[in-house]
């Protein structure tokens, strides 16, 4: 075990510069490591550098943008002269890994900076594709089922065979994408089928005994078999069983289906999408004591954000203070990090992945998410709780500076320092730079001030 000494920081302010300082710290080194870098065939080879991004935001970082926006370029001009990309987007990709690039780190640049029209070009690019809007490029979507016609959909290749046409969690990924490019000024087109497609699984979420795993012409399946699970662990290795509906209720979070389903309630008003998040989010409360559950907390801090509402707000509380009466968050003095864990497949539960490293508090094994404490502080207006949750997380971001690698090799992995600042594969942008720094910086509420 690699320990690190918790040094406390005397107030909020002091805490945010010193967190991010050290944000900047890793994002220059970064910058001196793979400047001179060629691009890789590596398709998430950028996501790493998305949690810089609040530090960017907070300081209006040129530096780092400017390197951001060449990495862009770099990006693109590679993937295309060497034929791997055709029209903006992959020749021939699946669902899951096909819109990281595009939703995570256009996205990011999109977010930073909404009038780049390199940016906004590069992702409607991609995005045209989603709705056969695009000339002379395969059909991927087909409105007589209102469902994907397959799990692998490039811009030359469409795979058809037995077992691809099931529509998957991971589809929701190229409304994700729909959505950024209404954002960037697609029009109402990509709005108008991000409404349509997620309405299918909306109707699936509410009117099912049991969360759905993916979507047929025939109707929703909640057991996976035969050739479309093969053809779904092909390419998702993370995916777990599926055998309940906490298993598919992960799945959908990590794909940003609950994101997707309160994005659109806020666009559109429409009653059901919200209430298709809500019978996700409430699965998705009962993992708050599981220290790795932080997406969950993350997630139910958006709903709470977006409907002004405190459904969530007990649950959030007596888990805290249950874990609290345990272990003293207060009192913690050092965090501890074990490298070589092996484990043959995800564990069950959110916000694991078989690669993720064994953390520790004071030697024992963890009881406290610092995701879920920032939540809490913001629930209970408890600046001290803010602080504690600041520290404890820049402790784990500077821990993981010291023993894993960047995570330019591969975003979605969760042992690097990537997967600690933002969140591996499986978390759904919810890490310690991007689910608990980034927030208490946006809270201007007068009990946590920025």
């Amino acid at each position: 075990m690699i320990s690190k000494v918790i040094t406390p920081s005397q107030d909020l302010q002091t805490a945010q510069t010193r967190f991010l300082d050290q944000v900047r710290d890793w994002a220059y080194a970064s910058i001196d490591r793979y400047r001179d870098a060629l691009p890789s065939d590596v398709h998430d080879q950028a996501t790493y550098t998305t949690a810089w991004a609040p530090y960017v935001a907070a300081k209006g970082d040129t530096r780092l943008m400017d390197f951001l926006c060449r990495l862009r370029d770099q990006i693109h001009d590679h993937f295309t002269e060497t034929g791997q990309w055709h029209h903006g987007y992959w020749c021939a990709q699946e669902a899951h890994h096909g819109t990281e690039h595009f939703d995570l780190f256009l996205g990011t640049l999109y977010h930073l900076n909404p009038d780049d029209a390199h940016t906004k070009a590069q992702i409607l690019d991609a995005a045209e594709h989603i709705g056969n809007w695009a000339p002379e490029i395969p059909t991927w979507f087909d409105e007589s089922t209102g469902l994907f016609r397959s799990m692998y959909l490039g811009t030359r290749v469409v795979r058809v065979e037995s077992g691809m046409a099931l529509n998957i969690p991971d589809h929701l990924r190229f409304v994700s994408l729909c959505l950024l490019a209404y954002r960037a000024g697609g029009g109402s087109r990509y709005l108008d089928f991000a409404a349509k497609y997620t309405t299918r699984w909306v109707c699936a979420v509410l009117e099912g005994d049991q969360i759905p795993l993916g979507l047929t012409p025939q109707g929703p399946l909640t057991e996976l078999v035969g050739e479309s699970e093969a053809a779904y662990r092909s390419f998702v290795g993370m995916v777990g069983h599926l055998d309940d509906d906490l298993d598919r209720t992960e799945n959908l979070l990590a794909s940003n289906g609950i994101g997707v389903m309160l994005q659109l309630w806020q666009l559109t008003g429409q009653p059901s999408f919200l209430h298709a998040a809500e019978r996700l989010l409430d699965l998705a409360a009962t993992q708050l004591a599981d220290p790795d559950a932080g997406p969950a907390a993350d997630a139910l801090r958006t709903y709470r954000r977006i409907t002004g509402s405190a459904r969530y707000d007990g649950v959030l509380t007596a888990t805290f203070e249950n874990a609290a009466a345990v272990r003293d968050p207060y009192a913690l003095g050092e965090l501890g990090i074990v490298l070589d864990t092996r484990r043959s497949e995800r564990p069950h539960g959110i916000g694991k992945r078989a690669d993720m490293p064994e953390w520790f508090e004071d030697g024992q094994p963890r009881r406290h998410s610092p995701i879920t404490l920032s939540v809490v502080a913001e629930v209970r207006g408890d600046p001290a709780l803010a602080l504690r949750a600041l520290d404890l997380a820049r402790t784990y971001f500077e821990l993981a500076r010291e023993t894993l690698p960047d995570g330019r090799h591969h975003g979605c992995a969760a042992n690097t320092v990537s997967a600690v600042a933002r969140g591996h594969g499986r978390n759904n942008n919810a890490g310690m730079v991007t689910a608990v720094l980034s927030p208490l910086l946006s809270q201007t509420c007068s009990q946590c001030p920025s």
